[in-house]
C-alpha cells in the first residue's frame, strides 16, 4: 500500500483535516450533490466547460474515496452526503423532493450493480448509509450545530440556475459578472454534463466503483420523474409520504 503521508510535501492534507473557513456542499443521496459540486467548482475557479472530473473533484473535494486532498486555498470546498458535525461550519445544503431522490437513489444503485427494491426503499422511507430521507433533512434543518447555512432546492436550481448562482455569491461573499455567471450555467447544463460524463476522466473514475458500461449518473436533469415512472406503485409513494410528510410540506413538496 502506498505511503499516502508522503503527499503531505507537496502540500496535500489527510481528509478530515478542516477548517472554520471550509465550506460543505451536503445533502441526501441523489439530491444534486454532484450537479452543486460542479457548479461551485467553475463558479469559485472560473474553469473551461470541458475541465475533467478529476480536477472538479480536485476543487471540490469527494469526501468519501479520497484518503487525501490539496488545499487550494485558505477556504477549501468539499462534497459530502454526512449528517451535521460540529466541524462543518459552512454548509450549502441542496433538498430535493425525496420522492425523486430515492427514484434516482435506486437507480444508481442498480448502476452499480447493487442489490436494491424500489418498493422497499420507498417503504421504509428511503433509507441508505445516511439515513432516511426525512431523518437527513430534518438534520440539517434543525441545525443543532449552528452552522452557516444556505438551502438551495434542487427544483429552483433547475428553474432559476442563474438566481441561484447569485444567492451562492452572496453565501461566500464573492463577486461575479452576468458573463462570468453564464459562463457557470453553460458548464453545468445537462447536455454538457452529459457530454463530460463520457470523457475519459469520468469514465475512469465509474470504472473503481463496478459500474455498469451502460449507467449514466448524470441522467434526467428533472424535477418529478417519480411521478412518470411506470415501475412505481401508487401505495409506495403514499407510504413514503406518510414517513416523510414533516419535510415534504416543509419544502412545500406536499400541502
Amino acid at each position: 500500500m502506498a505511503d499516502l503521508s508522503k503527499l503531505e510535501q507537496f502540500g496535500f492534507q489527510p481528509m478530515g483535516n478542516f477548517t472554520p473557513e471550509d465550506v460543505f456542499v451536503i445533502g441526501y443521496p441523489k439530491s444534486g450533490n454532484t450537479l452543486l459540486q460542479h457548479i461551485l467548482a467553475h463558479l469559485v475557479f472560473g474553469l473551461r466547460v470541458d475541465t475533467p472530473k478529476t480536477l472538479i473533484n480536485s476543487c471540490v473535494t469527494e469526501y468519501y474515496n479520497n484518503p487525501m486532498f490539496f488545499r487550494h486555498n485558505q477556504r477549501h470546498f468539499f462534497k459530502s452526503h454526512e449528517r451535521p458535525n460540529e466541524q462543518y461550519k459552512n454548509v450549502i445544503y441542496i433538498v430535493r423532493d425525496g420522492r425523486a431522490a430515492v427514484r434516482s437513489h435506486y437507480y444508481m444503485m442498480r448502476f452499480l450493480n447493487k442489490d436494491c427494491s424500489l418498493e422497499q426503499l420507498y417503504s421504509d422511507g428511503g433509507s441508505t448509509f445516511v439515513g432516511t430521507w426525512v431523518d437527513h433533512v430534518s438534520r440539517w434543518s434543525e441545525n443543532k450545530f449552528n452552522a452557516n447555512i444556505l438551502y438551495v432546492k434542487y427544483e429552483e436550481l433547475l428553474d432559476d440556475k442563474m438566481n441561484e448562482l447569485s444567492r451562492i455569491c452572496d453565501f461566500l461573499n464573492i463577486f461575479r459578472t452576468p458573463s462570468e455567471l453564464q459562463n457557470v450555467v453553460d458548464a453545468t447544463s445537462l447536455e454538457n454534463m452529459k457530454q463530460m460524463e463520457s470523457g475519459y476522466s469520468w469514465k475512469r473514475m465509474k470504472t473503481y466503483k463496478n459500474w455498469k458500461e451502460e449507467g449514466r449518473f448524470v441522467r434526467e436533469g428533472q424535477t418529478a420523474g417519480h411521478s412518470k415512472d411506470d415501475q412505481i406503485e401508487p401505495e409506495w409513494i403514499e407510504k413514503f409520504e406518510k414517513i416523510s410528510a414533516s419535510m415534504l410540506k416543509e419544502y412545500n413538496y406536499l400541502s
